[in-house]
């Protein structure tokens, strides 16, 4: 099975986790927030994140990661490019 490197990210305080893939230009890693008094990841272009729950990620990926945290890993691309358990998402009927 194929893999894709992105990185993973959960705020602090959060019950959102962000899967970041990788983009056309501009900086790949996300980073955090500046001048805030919490931890925020964040990247210039949101429309090459995916946002799940903390619970439904666990579902999808089988793992989890703390909060405040960002790391890189190596997803499988069918899990990337599957639309279940995204928080948002195009596809019809999903609520």
């Amino acid at each position: 099975m194929s893999k894709e490197k992105v990185y993973v990210t959960r705020d602090e305080d959060d019950t959102r986790i962000w899967v970041w893939r990788k983009p056309k230009k501009g900086n790949f890693a996300p980073q955090q927030l500046k001048d805030c008094d919490t931890i925020n990841w964040q990247r210039e272009d949101i429309e090459k994140g995916n946002c799940y729950l903390a619970i439904e990620f666990k579902k999808k990926f089988g793992f989890t990661i703390r909060m405040k945290t960002k790391r890189c890993l190596h997803l499988e691309e069918h899990l990337l490019n599957n639309d279940k358990y995204k928080l948002f998402t195009d596809v019809k009927g999903k609520k």
